[in-house]
């Protein structure tokens, strides 16, 4: 996998998803859980920068999806282990959109990156993303399934 296509794929890392069970009730976000939400987002962001792919990894449900190309948590700990020749220098995401239908969260926003390719090449991946959070107890919100467009 070239470094470009890798890049691509960190990019994928720089923000949040997960597939809905349905169509529900649709709810106003409460501050409360939209606070978890916002927090969740900023602890991703500070896993990519450090790159701490079995954090990371625990984020997902154990059947989460990072965007098409990776599914389950073993295999999103495995490909972001490979990403040894890359070194993020900085990583913000924010969201513009937050609904919640009854235990999951559907997080729209926008993501900017800077990282070092084998020390030498500098990648500056931005686009917007859509997260998938699902609530489950007595773990708190985990990525259902995260998608990206690049710019």
């Amino acid at each position: 996998m070239t470094p470009v296509i890798r890049l691509t794929f960190l990019s994928l890392l720089a923000v949040i998803g997960f597939a809905c069970k349905g169509p529900a009730k649709k709810e106003e976000a409460k501050p409360d859980r939209k606070a978890e939400i916002e927090s969740a987002l900023k602890t991703y962001d500070r896993l990519i920068w450090k790159m701490d792919a079995d954090s990371i990894a625990d984020l997902y449900m154990a059947e989460g999806e990072l965007g098409d190309i990776v599914h389950g948590r073993d295999s999103i700990r495995k490909f972001l282990s490979t990403f040894t020749n890359v070194k993020v220098l900085s990583v913000a995401s924010t969201s513009e959109k937050i609904v919640f239908y009854q235990d999951t969260a559907i997080q729209n926003g926008r993501y900017n990156q800077t990282a070092l390719v084998n020390n030498k090449d500098t990648m500056r991946p931005k686009g917007t993303y859509e997260a998938k959070w699902i609530w489950i107890k007595g773990e708190g919100w985990k990525i259902r399934r995260m998608t990206t467009t690049p710019e």
